[in-house]
């Protein structure tokens, strides 16, 4: 679904979401769990469905060697752009986050923003778990975020105008499915040049919502146990305690 997901929308990605997401206060908030969790700084990050590689640019522009990993070979050709000509210790790799083998341990790992919640089921969760287990080294962190079913809203609706770089209109719905523990949306994009209509495609999403004691119960199954669960935005990171109508919540992990 996420390699299907982000093909045609790939070019648009860092528009859409260049006032959405705060990358550089992910990294600030990220370096600051590295000072309270890690014994010292780590040097190799891994960044799980890394998209067009914005986290992972803007960690290596801050001396991380970043090896960012997604599904989506047209958002990871973005990435390699970002990078192409410079001197910055990031390469991004084509990989299914739920079983790869990269052949070596990272001293921490992320996966910022939506990537967790396209592992759909307890299964898949479980495979990705004890893949990043075996790429960590011994005291190796891993953050992710994911989303909390207590803190969905049904039946959300919502829009995107954008004029530069591009001009586009973006709708968006979800759709709620308690008994599977999924949220699907729909994005219905319309690109124009000018007053003319351009391009015009939707793109189904499909996502897992957990409760935090699933989250707690999987962990364990997968080797690894909880540090810290705080409240999240895309635009704020920080050390807040979870609340039932929270969202988007940042876990801290290490491996058991």
């Amino acid at each position: 679904m996420a390699s299907r997901a982000y093909q045609r929308s790939a070019e648009y990605y860092d528009a859409i979401y260049h006032n959405v997401v705060d990358h550089e206060g992910d990294c600030d908030y990220l370096e600051a769990v590295f000072r309270k969790f890690s014994p010292q700084r780590p040097q190799a990050i891994l960044d799980l469905g890394c998209g067009t590689g914005s986290h992972a640019v803007a960690l290596a522009k801050r001396g991380y060697e970043v090896t960012g990993l997604d599904l989506s070979s047209a958002q990871l050709r973005v990435a390699r752009e970002k990078v192409r000509g410079t001197h910055l210790r990031a390469k991004f790799v084509h990989a299914d986050m739920r079983q790869f083998d990269l052949g070596r341990r990272f001293d921490a790992a992320i996966a910022m923003f939506g990537g967790f919640g396209y592992l759909l089921s307890d299964r898949d969760v479980l495979a990705h778990l004890r893949t990043v287990r075996r790429h960590l080294e011994p005291g190796g962190l891993y953050a992710f975020e994911f989303w909390q079913e207590s803190g969905v809203v049904p039946g959300h609706r919502g829009w995107v105008h954008l004029e530069k770089p591009f001009r586009i209109i973006r709708l968006d719905a979800s759709r709620y499915d308690p008994n599977r523990h999924r949220l699907s949306f729909d994005f219905h994009y319309f690109v124009f040049r000018g007053d003319r209509l351009q391009e015009r495609f939707t793109e189904p999403h499909t996502v897992r919502v957990h409760s935090l004691p699933g989250i707690r119960a999987l962990l364990s199954r997968g080797g690894f146990r909880l540090l810290a669960a705080h409240e999240a935005t895309p635009a704020e990171k920080g050390f807040h305690p979870v609340r039932r109508e929270t969202f988007r919540i940042i876990a801290i992990v290490r491996p058991q």
